[in-house]
């Protein structure tokens, strides 16, 4: 059975906020209601939705202060984030997409349209997690046929040999010290968005996740079963880095040097090169073009507006990419896409 999804929704006018919850349950979704932007930072401390939709304009705190809180709190960093709102203007609509939100809805609400974009925005979470962590796990399984000994020296030719995986690879040793990563780790912890080495040591924003982290580094050396995964929220406010610890002693004589850690960017979502597709599905240009947009979470609508098509086209397109992927699901083709490992030559 399927975990039944938490909304909050945070809007000054009742009767509108009453429909709003109405639809909202009636689809199968738990309510949360805030008349204002205060309300709503007190359901946040004791609640985390996996969604808000939040009006801009209201009595005191307003939209864009409750996303700013939000984005600010470290644990709820990824929470998808829809702006409701009578603001119809371009540069509203920028504007609260500059902000940070991750869509944006204009009064009168259109229902439909509003559940379909809830849905769309769930399953996008949940696909881009789901296929990070897949490829991980691929990543994961290389490494470990590849390090046949578990010396720092195996890892080290085994982490660079799987760098064409969008995974970062991190080899720690009891310490927790830094002793290799690959470029992917490199290129992560060098933007210093809430994961980083410091004095050698990987770190994150958090001081709780930190101790999280070190306390399952600790028993990635003893146990065998351990699968943890430590989320650490980025500064900036974007959605938040993975870090894996597989369980790695394998027998009780058999203790490793060092231990592999993989690190995710969730934010990354698969850059897959056009390259890549065609020569891995036989992709046109234009079903190229509707597959990367599909990658980057664009509904069909938007992948319309922005070729200067008409959705039927998208739609047409669409079906070739079912037929040439052997899917029939526009959530199984998306996962088919974004685990695709391999970067393009020029990346």
């Amino acid at each position: 059975m399927n975990h039944q999804k938490t909304i909050l929704c945070v809007e000054d006018e009742d009767d509108l906020r009453g429909d709003i919850a109405e639809e909202l349950e009636a689809a199968n979704y738990r309510v949360l209601q805030a008349a204002n932007g205060s309300e709503a930072l007190s359901l946040l401390e004791r609640h985390r939705p996996d969604l808000v939709l939040c009006d801009i304009t209201m009595p005191g705190l307003g939209g864009y202060d409750v996303l700013k809180a939000l984005r600010d709190q470290g644990t709820m960093a990824d929470i998808p984030f829809i702006f409701l709102t009578a603001l119809a203007e371009r540069n509203d609509v920028l504007s609260g997409k500059q902000a940070g939100a991750d869509d944006y809805l204009v009064k009168p609400i259109d229902y439909e349209i509003l559940l379909a974009t809830i849905a769309a925005r769930l399953d996008q979470v949940v696909r881009v997690q789901t296929s990070a962590v897949h490829r991980a796990e691929e990543s994961w399984q290389e490494i470990l046929k590849s390090a046949k000994g578990r010396t720092v020296d195996a890892l080290y030719k085994a982490t660079f040999a799987f760098d064409r995986f969008l995974v970062g690879v991190v080899i720690v040793d009891e310490a927790g010290a830094v002793r290799v990563m690959n470029k992917e780790a490199q290129r992560i912890l060098a933007e210093g968005d809430g994961l980083s080495v410091s004095q050698g040591i990987l770190k994150g924003s958090v001081a709780k996740q930190n101790s999280k982290l070190h306390s399952s580094i600790e028993k990635a050396f003893e146990e065998e079963s351990l699968d943890e995964i430590v989320s650490f929220p980025r500064i900036s406010g974007g959605r938040p880095y993975l870090v894996l610890i597989p369980g790695q002693r394998f027998s009780a004589e058999e203790r490793p040097e060092a231990v592999v850690l993989l690190v995710i960017d969730t934010e990354q979502r698969a850059k897959v090169s056009g390259d890549t597709l065609v020569r891995l599905y036989g992709l046109t240009p234009s079903e190229t073009r509707v597959a990367l947009m599909l990658i980057d979470g664009k509904r069909l609508d938007q992948i319309a507006e922005e070729l200067e098509v008409a959705q039927t086209t998208v739609v047409f397109h669409l079906k070739n990419l079912f037929r040439k992927t052997d899917t029939n699901r526009q959530a199984d083709l998306v996962r088919v896409l974004l685990s695709v490992p391999l970067r393009s030559t020029s990346a």
